[in-house]
């Protein structure tokens, strides 16, 4: 097996920390009442949380959960994480379509409700990408 550089565990680093990001985000999501939701995101952005899809966020909490794992098995140099990175932005990619197909959604969100996915999705990219590289280099086991 190839010893990885210090840059395959400055990245993994960072891949931990924005996933454990998006779990904190999940944990807020699901434990905040209206009125605290109200009081973080405005009024708007509260009633337009009951638009959201029970399935959605369970996509979310797959998204979220799916990364923290698969950056824990980089750190932990497994083959495994390029799948359970797959598997995640997979997840979020579900968990963000009532953003574009709910108007009420859409329009909380205002013009610029579609950078937040678009960030989410290039770096799940890049995570995929940067974990199947490093299996085929032979980093991982």
């Amino acid at each position: 097996m190839k010893k990885p550089t210090i840059w395959f565990w400055v990245i993994a680093g960072i891949f931990l920390l924005w996933n454990a990001f998006g779990c904190y985000l999940y944990v807020l999501e699901v434990t905040l009442t209206d009125a605290q939701y109200a009081e973080m995101h405005g009024d708007v952005m509260a009633a337009a949380r009951d638009f959201y899809p029970s399935w959605a966020l369970a996509a979310f909490a797959l998204a979220v959960w799916g990364g923290l794992l698969a950056s824990v098995l980089l750190l932990l140099r497994r083959r495994l994480a390029a799948t359970i990175f797959f598997i995640s932005l997979i997840a979020a990619i579900i968990c963000f379509i009532p953003n574009f197909i709910s108007t009420p959604l859409r329009e909380a969100g205002g013009a610029t409700f579609w950078v937040m996915p678009l960030i989410v999705v290039v770096i799940g990219l890049v995570e995929v990408w940067f974990a199947r590289r490093e299996s085929a280099k032979g980093s991982l086991r």
